[in-house]
């Protein structure tokens, strides 16, 4: 009785052993199948505290912390050690989120195209406009974007003319709405910042003070558009 009684309780352990293993097995088996759905995440400086424009890389740490990202949003040019922009400062302001990376930094002196966080382009001046929300494409419109400007006269010689193409658009900011808001409805006036050569913000500047103004939202990969223009005349002309 004594040795049926020892083989019951050793099939047992054996049995909860064995159960303890497939757990295991099926656990670690989840565990691989999520992280290949989610794909590997590697260590970055991640901003959490803003870094105003020249801060010096020495005094980098404080704003920052080491974490786990996706290799998908590490920059190339991501920091491995803080020590790398020990004699460096930062060009601009760097925001919370953002990865800290060595292109944000250079040494004291050096010029750099972004002024408070708006990337002007070369031989390209930041001019800021206002439109209504029809006339801006109804709030589609985001930085980054191409878009056509309009011009459209109603005294002296009436019409509608284009007057620039393709021009770049720095920033879309509603009008009276703090940048950080949650995104709504547009109800007001936008603010739109365009890269314009200087000949090209004397025509800007001067359509809308004088006359108004269309925005027209280019489809990615068209060229510069070419246009007569329309009049009364020409409107229903074939």
């Amino acid at each position: 009785m004594k040795s049926r009684s020892t083989t019951i309780i050793g099939a047992g352990v054996a049995v909860a052993v064995l159960g303890a293993a497939l757990v295991f097995l099926y656990a670690h088996n989840l565990q691989g199948a999520a992280s290949a759905a989610t794909g590997n995440n590697v260590g970055a400086y991640v901003v959490t505290t803003a870094i105003p424009n020249g801060t010096k890389g020495t005094s980098v740490s404080t704003y920052v912390k080491g974490l786990a990202i996706p290799a998908a949003a590490r920059p190339a040019d991501a920091l491995t050690s803080i020590s790398q922009i020990a004699d460096l400062q930062a060009l601009r302001t760097i925001n919370v989120g953002e990865v800290i990376a060595t292109s944000q930094f250079g040494a004291a002196g050096t010029l750099s195209a972004s002024t408070s966080g708006l990337t002007i382009p070369a031989g390209k001046n930041a001019i800021t406009v206002t439109s209504p929300v029809p006339q801006a494409v109804a709030g589609f419109v985001s930085a980054g974007d191409l878009v056509n400007i309009y011009l459209t006269t109603k005294i002296g010689d009436p019409g509608a003319r284009l007057l620039l193409s393709n021009v770049t658009v720095l920033a879309v900011v509603p009008a009276n709405t703090p940048k950080a808001a949650a995104p709504a409805p547009l109800t007001t006036d936008v603010f739109f910042t365009l890269a314009l050569s200087p000949q090209e913000a004397e025509k800007v500047v001067f359509a809308q003070t004088y006359e108004a103004l269309w925005y027209g939202l280019v489809h990615p990969g068209d060229g510069p558009a070419t246009s007569a223009g329309q009049t009364p005349k020409s409107l229903f002309v074939p």
